[in-house]
Protein backbone atom coordinates (compact mmCIF):
# COMPACT_ATOMS: atom_id res chain seq x y z
CA UNK A 1 0.00 0.00 0.00
CA UNK A 2 1.03 3.66 -0.86
CA UNK A 3 -1.06 5.09 1.99
CA UNK A 4 0.64 4.12 6.00
CA UNK A 5 -1.64 1.32 6.87
CA UNK A 6 -3.76 1.97 9.91
CA UNK A 7 -3.78 -1.37 12.08
CA UNK A 8 -5.51 -1.35 15.18
CA UNK A 9 -3.84 -3.64 17.94
CA UNK A 10 -5.25 -5.13 21.18
CA UNK A 11 -2.06 -5.65 22.73
CA UNK A 12 -2.26 -8.76 25.52
CA UNK A 13 1.83 -7.83 26.92
CA UNK A 14 3.54 -4.88 26.68
CA UNK A 15 6.08 -4.62 24.12
CA UNK A 16 3.90 -7.07 21.70
CA UNK A 17 2.39 -3.63 19.60
CA UNK A 18 5.89 -2.68 19.32
CA UNK A 19 7.43 -5.36 17.98
CA UNK A 20 5.06 -6.30 15.33
CA UNK A 21 5.08 -2.64 13.73
CA UNK A 22 9.28 -3.60 13.02
CA UNK A 23 8.36 -6.63 11.65
CA UNK A 24 5.98 -4.93 8.77
CA UNK A 25 8.47 -2.00 8.53
CA UNK A 26 11.56 -4.27 8.31
CA UNK A 27 9.26 -5.51 5.36
CA UNK A 28 8.86 -2.40 3.96
CA UNK A 29 5.01 -1.97 5.04
CA UNK A 30 4.28 1.91 6.30
CA UNK A 31 2.15 1.57 9.17
CA UNK A 32 0.32 3.94 11.62
CA UNK A 33 -1.60 2.21 14.74
CA UNK A 34 -3.54 2.52 17.87
CA UNK A 35 -3.15 0.64 20.79
CA UNK A 36 -6.13 -1.18 23.13
CA UNK A 37 -5.76 -3.42 26.04
CA UNK A 38 -9.36 -4.28 26.54
CA UNK A 39 -11.97 -6.19 24.20
CA UNK A 40 -14.51 -3.16 24.95
CA UNK A 41 -12.40 -0.70 23.97
CA UNK A 42 -11.57 -2.88 21.26
CA UNK A 43 -15.16 -2.77 19.38
CA UNK A 44 -14.90 1.18 19.92
CA UNK A 45 -11.99 1.67 18.72
CA UNK A 46 -12.80 -0.13 15.15
CA UNK A 47 -15.45 1.99 14.65
CA UNK A 48 -13.39 5.35 15.88
CA UNK A 49 -10.16 4.31 14.45
CA UNK A 50 -11.71 3.15 11.00
CA UNK A 51 -8.68 0.43 10.64
CA UNK A 52 -7.91 -0.95 7.49
CA UNK A 53 -6.29 -4.14 9.81
CA UNK A 54 -7.24 -5.46 13.59
CA UNK A 55 -4.19 -7.33 15.01
CA UNK A 56 -4.45 -9.23 18.38
CA UNK A 57 -1.15 -9.76 20.46
CA UNK A 58 -2.34 -13.51 22.85
CA UNK A 59 -0.32 -15.73 24.73
CA UNK A 60 -2.86 -18.29 24.46
CA UNK A 61 -6.13 -17.26 22.96
CA UNK A 62 -8.91 -19.07 25.01
CA UNK A 63 -12.23 -19.86 23.30
CA UNK A 64 -13.79 -17.09 25.43
CA UNK A 65 -11.51 -14.16 24.37
CA UNK A 66 -11.73 -15.26 20.69
CA UNK A 67 -15.13 -15.17 21.43
CA UNK A 68 -15.03 -12.06 22.69
CA UNK A 69 -13.16 -10.50 19.76
CA UNK A 70 -15.87 -11.95 17.53
CA UNK A 71 -18.28 -10.29 18.79
CA UNK A 72 -16.96 -7.46 18.82
CA UNK A 73 -15.69 -7.53 14.88
CA UNK A 74 -19.59 -7.68 14.73
CA UNK A 75 -19.73 -4.08 14.16
CA UNK A 76 -17.01 -3.86 11.46
CA UNK A 77 -16.83 -7.46 9.78
CA UNK A 78 -15.25 -5.69 7.03
CA UNK A 79 -11.89 -5.32 9.09
CA UNK A 80 -9.61 -8.39 8.62
CA UNK A 81 -8.16 -9.75 12.00
CA UNK A 82 -4.93 -11.18 12.59
CA UNK A 83 -4.17 -13.42 15.64
CA UNK A 84 -0.21 -12.96 16.66
CA UNK A 85 0.20 -15.96 19.37
CA UNK A 86 3.06 -17.07 21.39
CA UNK A 87 0.71 -20.58 21.34
CA UNK A 88 1.72 -23.39 19.12
CA UNK A 89 -0.63 -26.05 17.84
CA UNK A 90 -2.16 -26.42 15.35
CA UNK A 91 -5.65 -26.49 17.66
CA UNK A 92 -5.21 -22.98 18.74
CA UNK A 93 -4.93 -21.81 14.62
CA UNK A 94 -8.07 -23.79 13.92
CA UNK A 95 -10.33 -22.35 17.10
CA UNK A 96 -8.88 -18.68 15.90
CA UNK A 97 -9.90 -18.67 12.17
CA UNK A 98 -13.16 -20.48 13.34
CA UNK A 99 -13.58 -17.48 15.43
CA UNK A 100 -13.52 -15.41 12.36
CA UNK A 101 -9.52 -14.76 12.21
CA UNK A 102 -8.14 -13.97 8.81
CA UNK A 103 -4.60 -15.92 9.78
CA UNK A 104 -2.85 -17.01 12.82
CA UNK A 105 0.92 -16.18 13.21
CA UNK A 106 3.08 -16.89 15.68
CA UNK A 107 5.05 -14.57 17.68
CA UNK A 108 8.76 -16.32 16.94
CA UNK A 109 8.05 -16.34 13.64
CA UNK A 110 6.79 -12.49 12.14
CA UNK A 111 9.28 -13.11 9.49
CA UNK A 112 5.56 -14.54 8.06
CA UNK A 113 3.44 -11.58 9.05
CA UNK A 114 3.68 -9.04 6.11
CA UNK A 115 2.34 -11.79 3.58
CA UNK A 116 -0.48 -12.83 6.25
CA UNK A 117 -1.68 -8.59 6.12
CA UNK A 118 -0.83 -8.27 2.18
CA UNK A 119 -2.56 -11.40 2.05
CA UNK A 120 -5.81 -10.57 4.58
CA UNK A 121 -6.14 -7.08 3.35
CA UNK A 122 -6.66 -8.29 -0.26
CA UNK A 123 -9.23 -10.50 0.42
CA UNK A 124 -10.88 -8.07 2.30
CA UNK A 125 -10.82 -5.50 -0.44
CA UNK A 126 -12.07 -8.46 -2.81
CA UNK A 127 -14.95 -9.08 -0.74
CA UNK A 128 -15.47 -5.38 -0.43
CA UNK A 129 -15.69 -5.54 -4.58
CA UNK A 130 -17.87 -8.16 -4.42
CA UNK A 131 -20.21 -6.68 -1.75
CA UNK A 132 -20.26 -3.61 -3.86
CA UNK A 133 -20.92 -5.93 -6.96
CA UNK A 134 -23.71 -7.82 -5.39
CA UNK A 135 -25.52 -4.46 -4.14
CA UNK A 136 -25.60 -2.82 -7.16
CA UNK A 137 -27.23 -5.76 -8.88
CA UNK A 138 -29.61 -5.63 -6.03
CA UNK A 139 -30.52 -2.03 -6.78
CA UNK A 140 -30.57 -2.93 -11.17
CA UNK A 141 -32.91 -5.77 -9.66
CA UNK A 142 -35.30 -3.60 -7.64
CA UNK A 143 -35.50 -0.98 -10.65
CA UNK A 144 -36.65 -3.57 -12.26
CA UNK A 145 -39.63 -4.60 -9.71
CA UNK A 146 -41.06 -0.98 -10.14
CA UNK A 147 -40.81 -0.80 -13.62
CA UNK A 148 -42.81 -3.76 -14.05
CA UNK A 149 -45.49 -2.40 -11.91
CA UNK A 150 -45.36 0.88 -14.25
CA UNK A 151 -45.56 -0.66 -17.40
CA UNK A 152 -49.02 -2.10 -16.08
CA UNK A 153 -50.35 1.25 -15.06
CA UNK A 154 -48.54 4.10 -17.27
CA UNK A 155 -50.25 3.66 -20.72
CA UNK A 156 -47.99 7.25 -22.70
CA UNK A 157 -44.74 6.77 -24.14
CA UNK A 158 -43.29 9.72 -22.09
CA UNK A 159 -44.88 8.99 -19.16
CA UNK A 160 -43.48 5.77 -18.96
CA UNK A 161 -40.17 6.95 -19.76
CA UNK A 162 -39.95 9.66 -17.32
CA UNK A 163 -41.13 7.03 -15.01
CA UNK A 164 -38.72 4.94 -15.91
CA UNK A 165 -35.68 7.67 -15.44
CA UNK A 166 -36.99 8.81 -11.90
CA UNK A 167 -37.14 4.94 -10.86
CA UNK A 168 -33.15 4.39 -12.21
CA UNK A 169 -32.11 7.46 -10.30
CA UNK A 170 -34.58 6.23 -6.66
CA UNK A 171 -33.70 2.64 -6.59
CA UNK A 172 -30.34 2.38 -8.65
CA UNK A 173 -29.04 5.71 -7.28
CA UNK A 174 -27.48 6.44 -10.44
CA UNK A 175 -26.56 10.11 -10.08
CA UNK A 176 -28.23 11.16 -13.68
CA UNK A 177 -30.21 9.61 -16.07
CA UNK A 178 -31.98 11.06 -19.65
CA UNK A 179 -34.25 9.54 -22.05
CA UNK A 180 -34.38 10.54 -25.84
CA UNK A 181 -36.92 9.76 -28.52
CA UNK A 182 -35.69 8.32 -31.72
CA UNK A 183 -37.10 9.66 -35.24
CA UNK A 184 -36.11 7.81 -38.26
CA UNK A 185 -35.84 9.16 -42.18
CA UNK A 186 -34.77 11.84 -41.25
CA UNK A 187 -32.89 10.58 -38.34
CA UNK A 188 -33.59 12.54 -35.00
CA UNK A 189 -33.49 12.85 -30.98
CA UNK A 190 -35.77 14.65 -28.60
CA UNK A 191 -35.00 14.28 -25.12
CA UNK A 192 -38.03 13.77 -22.96
CA UNK A 193 -37.12 12.87 -19.56
CA UNK A 194 -34.64 13.31 -16.99
CA UNK A 195 -33.84 11.58 -13.84
CA UNK A 196 -31.20 13.46 -11.37
CA UNK A 197 -30.64 17.04 -10.59
CA UNK A 198 -28.04 17.87 -12.58
CA UNK A 199 -30.01 20.91 -14.87
CA UNK A 200 -26.79 21.93 -16.49
CA UNK A 201 -25.69 18.50 -18.19
CA UNK A 202 -29.46 18.02 -19.24
CA UNK A 203 -29.50 21.39 -20.44
CA UNK A 204 -26.20 20.73 -22.59
CA UNK A 205 -27.42 16.86 -23.33
CA UNK A 206 -30.86 18.46 -25.24
CA UNK A 207 -28.84 20.59 -27.41
CA UNK A 208 -25.81 18.29 -27.94
CA UNK A 209 -28.17 14.76 -28.77
CA UNK A 210 -28.61 15.60 -32.65
CA UNK A 211 -25.06 16.30 -32.52
CA UNK A 212 -23.81 12.93 -31.03
CA UNK A 213 -26.39 10.96 -33.90
CA UNK A 214 -23.93 12.78 -36.54
CA UNK A 215 -21.22 11.02 -34.99
CA UNK A 216 -19.69 7.43 -34.34
CA UNK A 217 -20.21 7.87 -30.50
CA UNK A 218 -21.99 5.51 -27.99
CA UNK A 219 -25.55 6.72 -28.89
CA UNK A 220 -25.09 6.44 -32.62
CA UNK A 221 -23.41 2.80 -31.99
CA UNK A 222 -26.93 2.19 -29.90
CA UNK A 223 -29.18 3.27 -32.20
CA UNK A 224 -26.97 1.64 -35.36
CA UNK A 225 -26.32 -1.68 -33.58
CA UNK A 226 -29.57 -2.11 -31.48
CA UNK A 227 -27.60 -3.42 -28.53
CA UNK A 228 -26.28 -1.67 -25.44
CA UNK A 229 -23.61 0.46 -25.75
CA UNK A 230 -20.79 1.51 -22.81
CA UNK A 231 -18.47 4.28 -22.20
CA UNK A 232 -15.76 3.06 -19.69
CA UNK A 233 -14.29 6.11 -19.00
CA UNK A 234 -15.20 9.75 -20.36
CA UNK A 235 -11.80 11.11 -19.55
CA UNK A 236 -10.73 8.74 -22.66
CA UNK A 237 -14.02 9.89 -24.78
CA UNK A 238 -14.27 13.62 -24.57
CA UNK A 239 -14.51 13.80 -28.10
CA UNK A 240 -17.50 12.44 -28.28
CA UNK A 241 -19.94 15.43 -28.45
CA UNK A 242 -21.32 14.37 -24.93
CA UNK A 243 -18.35 13.19 -23.44
CA UNK A 244 -16.92 16.17 -22.64
CA UNK A 245 -19.95 17.40 -20.36
CA UNK A 246 -20.26 14.56 -18.84
CA UNK A 247 -16.66 14.51 -17.55
CA UNK A 248 -16.56 17.85 -17.01
CA UNK A 249 -19.75 17.15 -14.87
CA UNK A 250 -18.23 14.34 -13.11
CA UNK A 251 -19.00 11.67 -14.34
CA UNK A 252 -16.95 9.12 -15.94
CA UNK A 253 -18.85 6.27 -17.11
CA UNK A 254 -22.39 5.27 -18.92
CA UNK A 255 -24.13 2.99 -20.70
CA UNK A 256 -26.83 3.97 -23.36
CA UNK A 257 -29.71 1.37 -23.91
CA UNK A 258 -32.19 1.07 -26.84
CA UNK A 259 -35.81 0.83 -26.47
CA UNK A 260 -37.11 -0.74 -29.30
CA UNK A 261 -40.73 -0.77 -31.11
CA UNK A 262 -41.97 -2.05 -34.17
CA UNK A 263 -38.41 -3.47 -35.25
CA UNK A 264 -36.79 0.17 -35.03
CA UNK A 265 -35.11 1.95 -31.96
CA UNK A 266 -38.45 3.89 -30.67
CA UNK A 267 -35.48 5.68 -27.63
CA UNK A 268 -32.31 5.80 -25.84
CA UNK A 269 -31.96 5.60 -22.05
CA UNK A 270 -28.59 6.79 -20.40
CA UNK A 271 -27.34 6.14 -17.61
CA UNK A 272 -24.40 7.92 -15.80
CA UNK A 273 -22.12 6.45 -12.72
CA UNK A 274 -19.80 8.72 -11.00
CA UNK A 275 -17.19 5.78 -11.49
CA UNK A 276 -15.14 4.55 -14.42
CA UNK A 277 -15.65 1.28 -15.70
CA UNK A 278 -18.82 1.26 -13.59
CA UNK A 279 -20.84 -1.15 -15.98
CA UNK A 280 -19.51 -4.37 -15.94
CA UNK A 281 -21.03 -7.22 -18.07
CA UNK A 282 -23.65 -8.67 -15.04
CA UNK A 283 -25.23 -5.38 -14.63
CA UNK A 284 -24.86 -4.78 -18.86
CA UNK A 285 -27.10 -8.03 -18.56
CA UNK A 286 -29.84 -7.20 -16.05
CA UNK A 287 -29.73 -3.41 -17.28
CA UNK A 288 -30.82 -5.02 -21.22
CA UNK A 289 -33.67 -7.37 -19.72
CA UNK A 290 -34.80 -4.15 -17.87
CA UNK A 291 -34.70 -2.89 -21.92
CA UNK A 292 -36.60 -5.21 -23.11
CA UNK A 293 -39.53 -4.71 -20.45
CA UNK A 294 -39.45 -1.13 -21.63
CA UNK A 295 -39.31 -2.14 -24.82
CA UNK A 296 -42.11 -4.81 -24.72
CA UNK A 297 -44.26 -2.26 -22.72
CA UNK A 298 -43.52 0.52 -25.60
CA UNK A 299 -44.48 -1.43 -28.11
CA UNK A 300 -47.74 -2.33 -26.43
CA UNK A 301 -48.71 1.38 -26.18
CA UNK A 302 -47.92 1.85 -29.43
CA UNK A 303 -50.18 -1.07 -30.84
CA UNK A 304 -52.42 0.44 -28.05
CA UNK A 305 -52.24 3.53 -29.98
CA UNK A 306 -53.14 2.22 -33.69
CA UNK A 307 -56.10 0.19 -32.72
CA UNK A 308 -57.11 3.08 -30.86
CA UNK A 309 -57.14 4.83 -34.10
CA UNK A 310 -58.73 2.17 -36.18
CA UNK A 311 -61.89 2.99 -34.11
CA UNK A 312 -63.37 -0.91 -34.65
CA UNK A 313 -66.61 -0.34 -32.88
CA UNK A 314 -69.99 -1.40 -33.08
CA UNK A 315 -72.26 0.28 -35.46
CA UNK A 316 -75.23 -0.02 -32.33
CA UNK A 317 -74.16 0.09 -29.26
CA UNK A 318 -70.87 1.80 -29.78
CA UNK A 319 -68.63 -0.71 -28.15
CA UNK A 320 -65.83 -2.87 -30.10
CA UNK A 321 -66.41 -5.12 -32.55
CA UNK A 322 -65.11 -8.72 -32.63
CA UNK A 323 -62.38 -7.46 -34.87
CA UNK A 324 -60.86 -4.98 -32.45
CA UNK A 325 -61.61 -7.54 -29.73
CA UNK A 326 -59.33 -9.99 -30.76
CA UNK A 327 -56.63 -7.62 -31.15
CA UNK A 328 -57.24 -6.22 -28.10
CA UNK A 329 -57.41 -9.62 -26.50
CA UNK A 330 -53.85 -10.49 -28.57
CA UNK A 331 -51.75 -7.81 -27.06
CA UNK A 332 -53.21 -8.44 -23.69
CA UNK A 333 -52.61 -12.26 -23.75
CA UNK A 334 -48.67 -11.16 -25.21
CA UNK A 335 -48.16 -9.33 -22.43
CA UNK A 336 -49.77 -11.75 -19.74
CA UNK A 337 -47.67 -14.15 -20.70
CA UNK A 338 -44.58 -11.96 -20.05
CA UNK A 339 -45.81 -11.08 -16.88
CA UNK A 340 -47.47 -13.94 -15.72
CA UNK A 341 -50.95 -12.77 -14.79
CA UNK A 342 -54.11 -14.07 -15.79
CA UNK A 343 -57.10 -13.03 -17.79
CA UNK A 344 -61.13 -13.66 -17.74
CA UNK A 345 -62.72 -14.16 -20.82
CA UNK A 346 -66.28 -13.69 -19.69
CA UNK A 347 -68.80 -14.85 -22.72
CA UNK A 348 -72.51 -13.07 -22.08
CA UNK A 349 -75.68 -14.09 -23.95
CA UNK A 350 -78.96 -12.58 -22.77
CA UNK A 351 -81.68 -15.07 -21.90
CA UNK A 352 -85.21 -14.74 -24.10
CA UNK A 353 -83.77 -12.08 -26.32
CA UNK A 354 -85.87 -13.59 -29.31
CA UNK A 355 -89.16 -13.07 -27.19
CA UNK A 356 -88.28 -9.72 -26.74
CA UNK A 357 -87.60 -8.74 -30.70
CA UNK A 358 -90.88 -10.87 -31.14
CA UNK A 359 -93.17 -8.91 -28.86
CA UNK A 360 -92.00 -5.31 -28.64
CA UNK A 361 -89.84 -5.28 -31.99
CA UNK A 362 -86.63 -4.87 -33.80
CA UNK A 363 -86.45 -1.20 -32.53
CA UNK A 364 -87.11 -1.85 -28.97
CA UNK A 365 -84.40 -5.35 -28.93
CA UNK A 366 -81.82 -2.48 -30.16
CA UNK A 367 -82.92 0.06 -27.51
CA UNK A 368 -82.30 -2.80 -25.05
CA UNK A 369 -78.70 -4.24 -26.89
CA UNK A 370 -77.93 -0.46 -25.92
CA UNK A 371 -79.24 -0.32 -22.91
CA UNK A 372 -77.23 -3.57 -22.16
CA UNK A 373 -74.08 -2.23 -23.86
CA UNK A 374 -74.10 0.89 -21.41
CA UNK A 375 -74.34 -0.82 -18.41
CA UNK A 376 -71.54 -3.32 -19.39
CA UNK A 377 -69.38 -0.83 -20.12
CA UNK A 378 -70.05 1.13 -16.84
CA UNK A 379 -68.83 -2.38 -14.62
CA UNK A 380 -65.45 -2.37 -16.54
CA UNK A 381 -62.30 -0.95 -14.90
CA UNK A 382 -59.56 0.35 -16.29
CA UNK A 383 -58.16 -2.23 -19.06
CA UNK A 384 -60.89 -3.98 -19.22
CA UNK A 385 -62.26 -4.85 -22.60
CA UNK A 386 -66.04 -4.98 -23.54
CA UNK A 387 -67.31 -6.09 -27.05
CA UNK A 388 -70.41 -6.87 -29.03
CA UNK A 389 -69.46 -10.13 -30.28
CA UNK A 390 -72.92 -10.67 -32.15
CA UNK A 391 -76.55 -10.46 -32.03
CA UNK A 392 -77.18 -10.84 -28.12
CA UNK A 393 -74.01 -12.11 -27.78
CA UNK A 394 -70.68 -9.79 -25.34
CA UNK A 395 -67.79 -10.69 -24.45
CA UNK A 396 -65.56 -8.88 -21.32
CA UNK A 397 -62.06 -9.26 -21.09
CA UNK A 398 -60.32 -8.83 -17.57
CA UNK A 399 -56.88 -8.33 -18.23
CA UNK A 400 -53.61 -7.89 -15.61
CA UNK A 401 -55.66 -10.11 -12.85
CA UNK A 402 -53.01 -11.69 -10.41
CA UNK A 403 -54.95 -14.35 -9.69
CA UNK A 404 -58.34 -16.34 -10.42
CA UNK A 405 -60.26 -15.51 -7.49
CA UNK A 406 -61.34 -11.81 -7.92
CA UNK A 407 -63.22 -12.74 -11.01
CA UNK A 408 -66.11 -14.26 -9.50
CA UNK A 409 -67.37 -11.35 -7.13
CA UNK A 410 -66.73 -9.17 -10.54
CA UNK A 411 -68.80 -11.27 -12.78
CA UNK A 412 -71.72 -11.21 -9.34
CA UNK A 413 -71.78 -7.44 -10.14
CA UNK A 414 -72.04 -7.27 -13.32
CA UNK A 415 -75.38 -10.02 -13.85
CA UNK A 416 -76.75 -7.88 -11.13
CA UNK A 417 -76.05 -4.72 -12.96
CA UNK A 418 -77.62 -6.33 -16.12
CA UNK A 419 -80.27 -7.89 -13.79
CA UNK A 420 -82.05 -4.54 -12.77
CA UNK A 421 -85.19 -3.39 -14.78
CA UNK A 422 -84.70 -1.62 -18.08
CA UNK A 423 -87.29 0.82 -18.90
CA UNK A 424 -88.58 0.87 -22.73
CA UNK A 425 -90.90 3.01 -24.19
CA UNK A 426 -93.22 0.05 -24.13
CA UNK A 427 -92.86 -1.37 -20.92
CA UNK A 428 -90.29 -2.62 -18.48
CA UNK A 429 -88.11 -5.19 -18.66
CA UNK A 430 -87.05 -7.42 -16.35
CA UNK A 431 -83.86 -8.96 -18.63
CA UNK A 432 -81.36 -12.16 -17.29
CA UNK A 433 -78.59 -13.10 -18.26
CA UNK A 434 -76.13 -16.27 -18.53
CA UNK A 435 -72.59 -16.23 -18.92
CA UNK A 436 -69.42 -18.62 -19.35
CA UNK A 437 -66.14 -17.64 -18.27
CA UNK A 438 -62.58 -18.84 -19.43
CA UNK A 439 -59.59 -18.54 -18.30
CA UNK A 440 -55.94 -17.44 -19.24
CA UNK A 441 -53.57 -19.92 -19.39
CA UNK A 442 -55.53 -22.51 -16.76
CA UNK A 443 -57.94 -22.69 -20.12
CA UNK A 444 -56.07 -21.69 -22.95
CA UNK A 445 -53.31 -19.67 -24.36
CA UNK A 446 -55.05 -18.43 -27.89
CA UNK A 447 -58.39 -16.32 -28.74
CA UNK A 448 -59.61 -19.28 -30.18
CA UNK A 449 -60.03 -21.69 -27.54
CA UNK A 450 -60.53 -19.27 -25.06
CA UNK A 451 -64.04 -17.82 -27.04
CA UNK A 452 -64.48 -21.52 -27.52
CA UNK A 453 -64.44 -22.72 -23.99
CA UNK A 454 -65.84 -19.42 -22.42
CA UNK A 455 -69.01 -20.21 -25.11
CA UNK A 456 -69.23 -23.68 -23.99
CA UNK A 457 -69.36 -22.70 -20.38
CA UNK A 458 -72.21 -20.11 -21.24
CA UNK A 459 -74.23 -23.06 -22.78
CA UNK A 460 -73.80 -25.11 -20.16
CA UNK A 461 -75.46 -22.55 -18.10
CA UNK A 462 -78.66 -21.75 -20.29
CA UNK A 463 -79.47 -25.99 -20.56
CA UNK A 464 -79.08 -26.02 -16.48
CA UNK A 465 -81.25 -22.64 -15.74
CA UNK A 466 -80.11 -19.65 -17.19
CA UNK A 467 -79.02 -16.16 -15.14
CA UNK A 468 -76.41 -17.11 -13.64
CA UNK A 469 -72.68 -18.22 -14.97
CA UNK A 470 -70.04 -21.08 -15.13
CA UNK A 471 -66.08 -21.41 -15.13
CA UNK A 472 -64.88 -24.06 -17.90
CA UNK A 473 -63.92 -26.38 -15.50
CA UNK A 474 -65.97 -25.84 -12.84
CA UNK A 475 -68.54 -28.33 -12.06
CA UNK A 476 -71.82 -27.31 -13.26
CA UNK A 477 -73.82 -28.22 -10.46
CA UNK A 478 -71.82 -27.12 -7.42
CA UNK A 479 -70.81 -24.06 -9.13
CA UNK A 480 -74.71 -23.16 -10.16
CA UNK A 481 -75.52 -23.71 -6.59
CA UNK A 482 -72.58 -21.49 -5.17
CA UNK A 483 -73.97 -18.32 -8.35
CA UNK A 484 -77.65 -18.78 -7.07
CA UNK A 485 -77.09 -18.51 -3.57
CA UNK A 486 -74.14 -15.65 -3.80
CA UNK A 487 -76.94 -13.78 -6.40
CA UNK A 488 -80.01 -14.35 -4.19
CA UNK A 489 -78.23 -12.41 -0.56
CA UNK A 490 -76.87 -10.12 -2.86
CA UNK A 491 -80.51 -8.85 -3.85
CA UNK A 492 -81.57 -9.23 -0.24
Amino acid sequence: MDDPLRILMLEEASGDAETVVRALQRAGVPVQHRCVRTESDFAVQLCRYNPHLAVATLDKPDTNRLASLQVARERRPDVPLIIVSGARGEEHAVEALKHGAADYVLKDNLARLPEAVRSAIEEAEERSRRAARAARLDCVRAIQGRISSAVLRIHDTRELLQEACKIAVEQGHFPLVWAAEIAHSPMRADLVATGGRDKSHFAQAARMVNEALDEDGFITRTVRDRCPAVVDDFFAAEHFALGKSASENGYRSAIALPLTSADEVAAVVVIYAAEPRYFDAPEVKLLSDLAGDVSFALDYIAQERKLTTLAYHDALTGLANRQLLHEHLKQAIALAHRLKRVIALVFIDLDHFKSVNDTLGHAAGDRLLKEVAARLAACTREGDIVARYGGDEFVMVLPNLSGNDIVEPLVHRMLDVLSQPISLDDGTINLTCSAGISLYPRDGVDIATLVMKADAAMYRVKRRGRGTFLFHQDEPRAQLLRSGAARASSSQ
